[in-house]
Order: structure tokens, then C-alpha cells, then sequence
């Protein structure tokens, strides 16, 4: 009850302060949002919070910064009036969280405890798990076709086996170590850096609830993150100039060249970063282009191009050989009112998706819709949790595409399903060496326990 009456006060005190009712609602939100990722990190795994957060940020409080500032500070311009923005994307936000939280789970709740003796009997196991997603993460690049795709999700197991080690002691830190830096001289190298943020969070928002740390190391770990957010995009473009179109080879040399010339104090919290850090945030322009682009045409699809995504996520390409491709720049070529060209990716998003179909209405429901996908996520692996709770760490692969607002409704889709079938065989293949009640596993508890006496 204090809860309900604190969201209260904030709702209100945003709404008098700010310039309109849908900014002050927006920032009502992200604070709701961030509330409970603060103050109650410590007592649940927030995994829920952090995929609302992102899709506030990118739908509510991006555009709502946006529309306030003058148009020469505007990167990419919101082409339709704030009224009909919101009146969009608020619903569509609201029944997105709707749908998160439709079915009961406890899976944010897990048996810390029990987490940590699944693993602790399994400790050789989960370290060869580790190397062999690390080996797996090197190689998927040279299997052929879709095959590929199911190695990188092989390899993400490296990132579960890390994270367990650290759950039956903290002197197993440096496996979690080793692969949140590889991830990120991964993506420094390449350019990309959307993978290596999400898990540097998602090992954050674990490392969190197993370790209950203070507010003052969870402040400096959010300021930390901030920090590396603004730093990457303070450097990535000069660096993406040097590399792709420079015609160097990528190295970390140009990394911290790039860096120590592109990210002084003044430039990381300059406004020309901290604008270029909102724009690129701000999913909403596409948004919002898309219902202008559908409004002048009148082109509605209805389930079309949702039929499309899903014969590409279910269907081998033998079956379907002209089916998309991952990326595949025609939809939102046709729909988004933008064009774009090869070697630039850009996806709908939910939201759009839904307005391509039915306008309005498909907003709400494409928000609902993708929400209740998460909520039948979690229920599933709360049913794997049954056989052991270790198994909640499989939650972060399967959703880690589903919980970046900018990725593609197919990118989605697809990862979801190929990752339900691979994590789920998995489950089966190990489920005797996670299993508590096994008779060996109390054995080795037994003889564990025995052996921490002797100490």
C-alpha cells in the first residue's frame, strides 16, 4: 500500500512539473521503473524491470525530451504531433507491462540457495561449459548457413556456466570476468556493441541479487555502465570511420587511439554526445515515421508481414527458400517511410509492426501481444526451475534479443523459438546432473558439507 501511494505522489509531481500531462506520465514511468530496480534488485532478479526500462526509454522518455527541444538539436525528427504520439505509444507501453505481468510467476524469486548447490556439485562441468561456449563463440562464424545461428546460441551457454561459478563463490569471479571483457573486445573490434552492454547488465542485475550489495556499490555500478554507454558512443563513430571506410585493421591500438582523442570529460558529457546518446535511444522516430508513412498510404497488412516472420523463424531455408534473410532491409524499406542501405540495420520495432497491421488497434494488441510472449517465457523456464533452479539463468539467451526495443519483430521471433528448442533439449540432456533429489547429487551435497566441517 505505501508502494501504490508513492507512485501516486510521482505520478502527480511529474504532471504539475512538467510542461505537458504525456511528458509528465513518461517520466512518471521511467522513475516508477528505475525505483524498482534500485530498492528492490536486492530482494528479486529485476529481469522484467530492465526490459520495461528499456522500452521506456525508447518509447516514452526519448520522445518525450525530443518534442521539447528546437529542431536544429533533433537528429531524427518525430514526424507526427506529440498528441497522437502518446496516444499510441502510452496504451501500447501500458498493455505491453499488462501483458509482462498477466501470468503469476515466481521465477524472479528463485531459491538463491539451491542455486548455488546445483552448481556447486556441478562445479568441473559448469567450467567446461564456460570454455566450450567460449571455443563456440570463436568458431560459429565458419559453420554454414542456420547452422551458424544455433552455434551462437550454443555458445551463449558460456555466459550461464560463467555466471553460475560465481553463485558457489566469489573466488570463481574471474570466469565471469573473462567473458564480459572478451564480449566487450568483441564488440569493440567489430564495431558493434549492443551484445556486450546487454550482458555487462545482465551480469549486473545478477551479480545484484546474489550478492546484495549496498546502494553506493550499486550507484557506482550504474554509474559505470552510464560511463561505458557514453564512452562507446563517443568513440564509435570516428572509430567505424577508421575501419570500415579508413581501410585499417581493427585492433584495440585504434580503440584507445580513438579513445583517448574522442572521450576527454568534457566530450563524454558534452552535448553533442549526450544528444547523439538520446537519438540513438529514441526508437520512437521510427515509430512515428512508420504511422506517418501508413497514414499518407493507407497500405495496412494486416498479419502479412507477421506471417512472413514466422515462416522465417520456423522454416529451414529448403523449405522456403525465399524466406528473410536476418536484417532484411525491404520491409522497412516499404513501411518505415525511411530507406536505408546495405550495411545499415534498422528494425521496426513492436509498436510499428503493430500499426503496419491494423493501424491503431495493433499497437495495443502487438503490445499485449509481445508482452504475453515474455509472460509464457517465464513460465516456461519457472517449469524448468522445477528440475533445478539453476536453470533460471537460461532466461537471459532467450530473451536477450526480445528485450531490445530497436531489434526486428523477426530477429525476435526467430531467436525465441530456435532458443526454446536448443535450451529446452538442453534441459533434458542435464536435468539428472541438476537435479537436487538425485540420489548422487545429495551424495556429493553430503560429502561437500562433510568436507566444510573439516575446515
Amino acid at each position: 500500500m505505501k508502494k501504490f501511494f508513492l507512485w501516486i505522489f510521482i505520478i502527480l509531481t511529474c504532471s504539475i512539473l512538467s510542461a505537458d500531462a504525456y511528458y509528465g506520465l513518461c517520466y512518471a514511468i521511467l522513475l516508477i521503473i528505475v525505483y524498482e530496480i534500485i530498492f528492490e534488485s536486492n530482494n528479486k532478479f529485476v529481469f522484467r524491470e530492465w526490459a520495461l526500462l528499456l522500452y521506456a526509454l525508447n518509447y516514452l522518455v526519448a520522445p518525450a525530451i525530443t518534442y521539447q527541444l528546437p529542431d536544429e538539436q533533433v537528429l531524427y525528427g518525430m514526424k507526427i504531433p506529440s498528441d497522437e504520439y502518446f496516444s499510441l505509444a502510452l496504451p501500447g507501453f501500458l498493455l505491453f507491462t499488462l501483458g509482462m505481468f498477466i501470468l503469476p510467476t515466481k521465477i524472479f524469486k528463485i531459491d538463491y540457495e539451491k542455486v548455488g548447490q546445483s552448481t556447486n556439485v556441478n562445479k568441473d562441468f559448469l567450467i567446461k561449459t564456460t570454455i566450450f561456449g567460449l571455443v563456440f563463440n570463436a568458431t560459429s562464424q565458419f559453420f554454414p548457413g542456420e547452422i551458424a545461428f544455433f552455434a551462437y546460441l550454443l555458445s551463449t551457454v558460456r555466459f550461464v556456466g560463467a555466471f553460475a561459478l560465481l553463485s558457489i563463490d566469489k573466488r570463481l569471479w574471474y570466469w565471469s570476468v573473462i567473458v564480459i571483457l572478451l564480449e566487450l573486445v568483441s564488440g569493440f573490434l567489430a564495431g558493434m556493441f549492443h551484445d556486450a552492454i546487454m550482458w555487462v547488465i545482465f551480469f549486473w542485475l545478477f551479480y545484484i541479487y546474489a550478492n546484495k550489495p549496498s546502494y553506493r556499490t550499486k550507484l557506482i555500478g550504474v554509474v559505470s555502465i552510464i560511463t561505458l554507454i557514453l564512452f562507446i558512443q563517443a568513440v564509435k563513430f570516428a572509430y567505424r570511420e577508421q575501419v570500415w571506410k579508413g581501410g585499417r585493421d581493427a585492433s584495440l591500438e585504434i580503440v584507445a587511439e580513438v579513445g583517448s582523442s574522442n572521450a576527454s570529460y568534457d566530450q563524454l558529457l558534452g552535448e553533442d554526445n549526450i544528444l547523439t546518446t538520446l537519438n540513438r535511444g529514441n526508437q520512437a522516430w521510427i515509430f512515428a515515421s512508420t504511422v506517418n508513412n501508413m497514414d499518407l498510404n493507407k497500405n495496412f497488412q494486416g498479419l502479412s508481414n507477421v506471417n512472413k516472420y514466422i515462416e522465417a523463424a520456423l522454416l529451414p531455408r529448403f523449405l522456403a527458400p525465399n524466406k528473410l534473410t536476418a536484417g532484411n532491409r525491404e520491409i522497412f524499406n516499404e513501411f518505415s517511410g525511411h530507406v536505408i542501405n546495405e550495411g545499415t540495420s534498422m528494425g521496426l520495432g513492436i509498436f510499428a509492426d503493430g500499426y503496419v497491421a491494423y493501424g491503431a488497434w495493433g499497437v495495443y494488441i502487438f503490445g499485449f501481444a509481445l508482452g504475453l510472449i515474455f509472460s509464457l517465457t517465464f513460465k516456461l523456464v519457472e517449469r524448468w526451475t522445477k528440475v533445478s533452479p539453476f536453470y533460471v539463468l537460461l532466461l537471459l539467451p532467450l530473451l536477450n534479443y526480445a528485450v531490445r526495443p530497436d531489434c526486428e519483430l523477426q530477429t525476435t521471433i526467430n531467436h525465441l523459438f530456435k532458443g526454446i528448442l536448443l535450451y529446452g533439449f538442453l534441459v533434458y540432456l542435464t536435468r539428472k546432473r541438476f537435479t537436487l533429489d538425485s540420489q548422487e547429487n545429495q551424495r556429493k551435497l553430503f560429502h561437500l558439507n562433510l568436507a566444510t566441517n573439516k575446515k
